[in-house]
C-alpha cells in the first residue's frame, strides 16, 4: 500500500464523538446532515476530527492517519432540507515531481476519482462526488468514502510519479 503524507490540518484539542446519529446501512437519503456525514464517518470506526457547520464540513480520519473531508454541497436549495451532494476530498503536500501532465495521468489512471493541484498553495488533492438526487442509501455513501480512501494514494502516487506498487511513508 502506498503511504503519502497528508496535508496538515489544524490541530484540534479533542475529536468530537460521532454518535449523532445512528449509522443505518439501509436508509435512503436523498440529503445528508452534518450527523448524517458524522454517522458516515463513525460506521468505518474512524475519528471525528471536526465538524465546520459554516462549512458544511466533517473532517474523519482513518486508524493510518489519513484526514479526509466530507463537505455537503447544494445544501437548502430547490426546497429540499440538507444537503443534495457530498464532496469527499483528501490532501496531500505537494511533491516537486507533480507537473499538470502527471495529474493529467493520475486522472486518466484512476478513473473513480479527480486528482488536482494547487501550485501556489503546494497542495495535491484527490475528490470524489456524490449525487444524492433521488437517493443513495447510507450503506452507497460509505462506500464511495473508502473507494476515495482506496483510491487517493494510488492517484496521488501516480501524479507524483512513484509508482504505486512500492512502498511510500511520505513526499
Amino acid at each position: 500500500m502506498v503511504k503519502l503524507g497528508i496535508w496538515a490540518i489544524a490541530p484540534l484539542m479533542f475529536a468530537i464523538p460521532a454518535q449523532a446519529q445512528t449509522y443505518s446501512p439501509e436508509l435512503l437519503k436523498k440529503s445528508v446532515t452534518l450527523e448524517d456525514l458524522q454517522a458516515v464517518v463513525a460506521s468505518l470506526d474512524h475519528e471525528v476530527l471536526e465538524v465546520n457547520e459554516d462549512e458544511n464540513l466533517v473532517v474523519g480520519q482513518d486508524a493510518d492517519g489519513a484526514a479526509y473531508f466530507l463537505f455537503g454541497t447544494a445544501c437548502n436549495v430547490g426546497g429540499v432540507p440538507g444537503c443534495q451532494g457530498i464532496n469527499m476530498q483528501i490532501r496531500y503536500r505537494l511533491a516537486p515531481e507533480v507537473t499538470y501532465e502527471s495529474v493529467a495521468e493520475a486522472n486518466y489512471d484512476q478513473a473513480a476519482v479527480q486528482t488536482w493541484v494547487d501550485f501556489e498553495d503546494k497542495v495535491l488533492g484527490v475528490t470524489r462526488y456524490q449525487v444524492l438526487d433521488y437517493g443513495a442509501t447510507m450503506a452507497n455513501i460509505r462506500e464511495n468514502v473508502r473507494v476515495l480512501l482506496d483510491v487517493a494514494p494510488v492517484s496521488a502516487a501516480v501524479a507524483a510519479g512513484i509508482n504505486p506498487e512500492q512502498e511510500q511513508k511520505s513526499f
